[in-house]
């Protein structure tokens, strides 16, 4: 019998169990690794008991560890430790070991040297120097152990364990277990141990995650609260920061905040500054873990401004390191440029993906072009293949690129499965996850036209083998992202109609302990089957699945939101809860209560720790949504006002345009001038359509600056615009939605803003769309025009469907005279009649307001009877929502709304 799954504590404490199981069944050499392990006799308390780690082969003696401390020796004094030091090569420094009586201090000096020249050679030669560690050096280690102080031994093992001498090797398993001890023994005594052993053994610890960290290293944490208080140093701060980001697991906001408020102090002192550069990025590397990212955005942001002058003087490693960072984040704007120009220096000293993956996403579109001729070289270049995770380099330069060439996606995703069949690390800790994730990833970018079959059904078959074989499969975290997967590429047997069965009995017995993101990563799964499988025909066992998974979804987050009262979700929380419910895109969600409650609760959201990302999502939510939360709107243009000078100008778009559509207006219009300062600041880096997008959202608040209408109604501009079409990726959908945009633009500046002298030329594009856009019409509009007949008694008093001048489409146009009788329209469109009224009515469907508010006004169509009025029409609206009520369902309820709308008395 086995487990189908097992709460998130016991699966921790088991896991510790089944891997110490292994590591002794290794070291006797007996066991078959690939045999499934019977679980019927296992014990799963809820978690380990509390006392010191027992060991298998060694006892130690629990003296005070510092009576067996020695101090080393100098080499200047040592002539042992100055051969060691001396030894040109490998088999010199092994001749010396193995050939002379060797102290303990002697045996921890030269497997540091042996470490030192690890780093430099290949990989057979490592191979071969960790076969000779395993044969000469740690025979000779052994009797030495109980003589080494933790200082030496965190060396020792740290080194042992880069060199790959595994954790079941019994010098090895010795010498940790002695480590632990004296770490253990020392948590109630004066005596720290040393910040230099506990980073050691915290990275060594985790190498090849052998460990449940927190069990292992569960007092380590009593050690960093005493040395937090007492740093002073550089070289501190970065052990601390290695420490915290390997034992991320059990540190606590408290100890976190210390460590943050320490760093503050230090560079207010100028203690960390720019000069410091190794100890800073090792703090940001820190702060940036994922699981707590987003709560530190204002500390990352003041280290990267303290980094900005030594930019150009980074190592490739550190100047990579800051790039990924200001890309995840989005801020602060300053280090752009800078950025920029070093990631071109370092591309041109290094041709290799990683070094353009850091370059492409500060490319401009027209940049992209020359960037996708280095790309190709590297593709197809087998070095490039070969360097560490090429292939995720790779998919960052594809994914930046927007690149719509198949040959492109198909020699980057055929490399994916070579990598796949050749490399076995790719089973280990299912590493072929980041690969599922990136597929899915980038199939939502090319908006679901591309499929790569080879890669889709080798990926989906590791993820089924995983959920039935594996005890991943039973571990909620691993499961969602497999099912994922298979969710939305199938690849099983009668996937054509169904999903397999044993996917949804491990999603029923898992929903209790499914968390934001693992449901998150379901619905995306579900999401992409039903827009790619599912188009054209859903068959009635696949959607009765679908209709199951919906509401494991949906009791899920009426779970999670319930915690909301004791534990307020972040912002990120919350828009990942949204995005879950509205991935479908279909009434089942959308129309449910916790739908609704998600939404409602951006009103009691906290915005004290705003950032560039959370700001983005929300408004992408909102957009989506479109739910309109005014306060929420405010704290995002509170946001860009505070931070404009380190905020981008894609941010502000993304909050301009989010306003815009939803029809809101800020409260103070100092926020507009500092939106239009950043727009002028990135104008060269900004999309063609993100600048339009801005724009049309500042002429709706009457606020766009001279400069930015001279910047885009230019000859140079429209060039750009033509070049950027030219490139795209999306030649379906992109061209026509910036040239639209860019007729939006055209028409709202000549019609608000006629002192800015801008032509309207616009109308050869007004009139090849109205040739090309079929007229629909709907029951709504069907029943209005049939009444409007009856009224009127004849239907040439009024026009349906009248394109304007500028482009505006109106329901009914109806001319009325003097006397208030209805007249046959005029065959030439006037702004101003003598004496006649020009009464444009407009059917407003439900999407033309905000979801929450049927009497809040979306920004296009308010913005859309503000000009026709100033065209000279009288508009009147006819609401569907109140159109199909109750009340109008009387007989002849409709009629008398319309003669009392029109002013018409029978």
């Amino acid at each position: 019998m086995y487990l189908n799954y097992i709460s998130r504590a016991q699966w921790k404490y088991f896991r510790h169990l089944l891997q110490m199981r292994h590591m002794r069944l290794l070291a006797g050499k007996h066991t078959n690794l690939t045999a499934r392990l019977p679980l019927q006799g296992v014990s799963l308390p809820a978690f380990a008991a509390e006392g010191p780690l027992q060991r298998r082969l060694y006892s130690f003696e629990s003296d005070d560890p510092m009576d067996a401390t020695i101090t080393r020796s100098s080499s200047d004094l040592d002539p042992l430790l100055k051969r060691l030091a001396e030894a040109p090569t490998i088999d010199s420094v092994l001749d010396v070991m193995i050939n002379n009586a060797m102290q303990h201090t002697h045996i921890v000096e030269g497997i540091s040297i042996l470490w030192q020249h690890y780093q430099g050679v290949d990989q057979p030669d490592r191979s071969a120097l960790t076969e000779r560690l395993l044969q000469s050096i740690l025979p000779l280690l052994e009797p030495h152990i109980n003589q080494l102080d933790v200082d030496e031994l965190s060396r020792t093992y740290l080194y042992l364990r880069k060199m790959h001498i595994p954790n079941c090797n019994p010098a090895v398993e010795a010498v940790l277990m002695r480590a632990l001890l004296l770490v253990n023994n020392q948590v109630d005594k004066d005596n720290p141990v040393p910040l230099t052993a506990l980073s050691r053994l915290s990275v060594g610890i985790n190498l090849e995650r052998d460990f449940f960290t927190p069990l292992v290293c569960r007092n380590f944490v009593h050690y960093l609260e005493n040395h937090i208080a007492q740093c002073r140093s550089e070289e501190q701060v970065r052990l601390l920061s290695t420490c915290l980001f390997q034992l991320h697991m059990i540190v606590d906001e408290e100890l976190l905040n210390s460590f943050k408020l320490k760093v503050i102090q230090l560079i207010d002192e100028n203690v960390l500054s720019h000069e410091t550069p190794k100890a800073l990025l090792k703090v940001i590397h820190m702060l940036n873990i994922p699981v707590w990212s987003q709560e530190h955005t204002q500390l990352i942001r003041k280290i990267m401004l303290v980094l900005e002058p030594c930019i150009p003087q980074l190592d490739p490693g550190d100047l990579k390191s800051v790039c990924r960072t200001f890309l995840h984040h989005q801020e602060p704007a300053e280090l752009a440029s800078s950025l920029k120009e070093s990631s071109e220096k370092l591309l041109k000293e290094e041709a290799s993906a990683d070094a353009l993956s850091c370059l492409v996403p500060f490319a401009t579109p027209l940049e992209r072009d020359k960037y996708t001729q280095r790309f190709r070289e590297l593709l197809h270049s087998e070095e490039a293949w070969l360097l560490p995770n090429a292939s995720g380099h790779f998919f960052s330069v594809l994914r930046a690129l927007k690149i719509a060439d198949l040959k492109f996606c198909n020699t980057y995703w055929s490399g994916v499965v070579r990598e796949l069949d050749s490399c076995a690390e790719e089973q280990t800790h299912l590493r072929f996850l980041r690969h599922c994730q990136r597929y899915m990833n980038f199939n939502n970018n090319l908006g679901g036209t591309y499929r790569h079959f080879e890669v889709e059904k080798k990926l989906s078959h590791m993820c089924m083998s995983a959920m039935e074989e594996d005890i991943s499969g039973r571990l909620p975290t691993k499961f969602a992202r497999l099912a994922a997967f298979v969710l939305a590429y199938g690849h099983t047997p009668f996937s054509w109609k169904k999903f397999p069965n044993v996917l949804l009995s491990k999603l029923l017995a898992m929903a209790p302990q499914l968390d934001i993101n693992e449901c998150f990563l379901l619905s995306r799964g579900m999401q992409i089957a039903c827009e790619l499988r599912f188009r054209q025909h859903l068959p009635s066992l696949a959607s009765m699945q679908l209709a199951t998974m919906d509401n494991v979804l949906i009791s899920c987050a009426e779970r999670h939101l319930a915690r909301a009262d004791e534990e307020p979700l972040s912002a990120s929380d919350l828009s990942m809860i949204v995005r879950t419910l509205s991935h479908r895109k279909c009434k089942a969600l959308k129309n449910t209560v916790v739908y609704n409650k998600s939404l409602s609760l951006y009103k009691s959201l906290h915005c004290k720790d705003l950032s560039s990302r959370v700001v983005r999502d929300m408004a992408y939510n909102f957009n989506a949504s479109q739910f309109l939360v005014p306060e929420l709107l405010e704290s995002m243009f509170g946001y860009i006002s505070e931070q404009h000078k380190h905020v981008t100008g894609d941010t502000v778009e993304k909050v301009l345009t989010c306003s815009y559509n939803l029809g809101y207006t800020p409260t103070s219009l100092e926020v507009l001038e500092h939106a239009s300062e950043v727009l002028i600041r990135d104008f060269d880096q900004m999309s063609g359509l993100a600048i339009v997008q801005a724009c049309l959202a500042l002429c709706f608040y009457k606020s766009i600056p001279e400069e930015l209408i001279n910047r885009i109604f230019c000859v140079k501009f429209i060039q750009r615009i033509e070049d950027e079409i030219q490139v795209c990726y999306s030649k379906a959908t992109y061209p026509e939605r910036v040239l639209n945009l860019v007729m939006q633009l055209n028409r709202t500046v000549c019609l608000d803003l006629p002192e800015a002298n801008v032509p309207w030329f616009q109308q050869n594009y007004i009139e090849a769309q109205m040739s090309k856009r079929p007229l629909q019409s709907t029951a709504f509009s069907k029943d209005v025009k049939e009444l409007l007949e009856k009224i009127l008694k004849d239907k040439n008093h009024f026009r349906c469907n009248h394109t304007t001048p500028y482009g505006y489409q109106i329901d009914f146009v109806i001319h009325f005279d003097r006397d208030r009788k209805p007249i046959p329209a005029p065959p030439v469109e006037a702004t101003m009649l003598d004496r006649i009224t020009k009464v444009a009515i407009l059917l407003l469907r439900l999407d033309s307001f905000c979801e929450n508010d049927l009497t809040a006004l979306r920004g296009p169509e308010s913005l859309k009877m503000k000009h026709l009025e100033m065209m000279g029409y009288k508009v009147l609206q006819i609401n569907e929502h109140d159109w199909n009520s109750k009340y109008m369902a009387a007989p002849g309820a409709k009629a008398n709304y319309l003669k009392c709308l029109l002013q018409i008395s029978n």
